[in-house]
């Protein structure tokens, strides 16, 4: 019989809003399997008990519950690197992503950082010869349940998404750059763009402020694209842009003030 303590636990997740993002991210993983075969498992079993180790030791530490944060950040790893990558990389950087960009600040919710992001920066500065910084091939239909779930569900809010693929298709057509101009047709901006960019945690609050996030996410993106491959771009315009995100907020809410000011005197 299942006690309480299992159905809050499992429940858990869903209240803190990680079961869209485990539906959203099913189908991309449906695809990787089938072309790539069951290689992505290793991967996201190695980051997965990582996390789950970390995420209890620093549970137990402070009297806390803690949720499934930590595996949605291992199956996103494990979608955006090589199957193939060493297990000693994986967990490296899978501790320094849940222990420097998430637990350390007090858990989901207190973090500034989503920790696949710094994992993700983490290994792409650490082993850049690995081929982490190239992507894999994902097909923009896979994205299509995530998109209807994670901004129906409210998780990524729909203002960031317009300012981010105008700016990259905008910027990306006025400097002739097809491969811009073709990067939001491609699933894998779709994954970083809805999961990681608007992060309900780690993006701007207020709603001018999401529309500015989204701009410069795009504007970021457009910056770091010939520097490197697609994911690279994609995953330090995404840090860049959430390190930002209180600056765009604190404006926002210091121009409203202003304005409330001038409008009573």
């Amino acid at each position: 019989m299942i006690g309480p303590r299992l159905v809050q636990f499992l429940l858990h997740p869903l209240m803190r809003g990680q079961l869209p993002v485990f539906a959203g991210l099913l189908l991309p993983l449906i695809y990787r399997l089938i072309s790539e075969g069951p290689a992505i498992i290793g991967p996201f079993t190695v980051l997965g008990a990582v996390a789950l180790v970390w995420q209890v030791v620093f549970a137990r530490g402070r009297g806390q519950k803690f949720g499934l944060e930590g595996l949605v950040m291992a199956l996103l790893i494990a979608l955006l690197v090589p199957a193939s990558a060493p297990v000693w990389h994986l967990v490296l950087g899978g501790t320094f992503g849940i222990v420097i960009g998430l637990l350390v600040f007090g858990g989901h919710g207190r973090n500034i950082l989503h920790p696949a992001v710094v994992t993700l920066a983490f290994l792409m500065f650490s082993f850049p010869t690995e081929g982490y910084r190239a992507g894999i091939a994902l097909p923009l239909w896979t994205m299509v349940p995530a998109l209807l779930l994670l901004v129906g569900s409210g998780h990524a809010n729909w203002r960031i998404l317009p300012g981010a693929v105008g700016m990259v298709m905008g910027l990306g057509g006025l400097w002739n750059q097809e491969a811009l101009v073709a990067l939001p047709g491609e699933g894998i901006f779709w994954l970083v763009l809805l999961v990681l960019v608007a992060d309900p945690v780690a993006s701007a609050a207020t709603n001018w402020g999401r529309i500015g996030h989204g701009l410069l996410f795009g504007l970021l993106v457009v910056m770091f694209f010939g520097a490197g491959p697609a994911l690279g771009a994609l995953v330090f315009a995404t840090l860049m842009a959430a390190i930002f995100a209180p600056l765009l907020d604190q404006t926002v809410m210091a121009l409203n003030a202003a304005q409330r000011a001038r409008r009573h005197g």
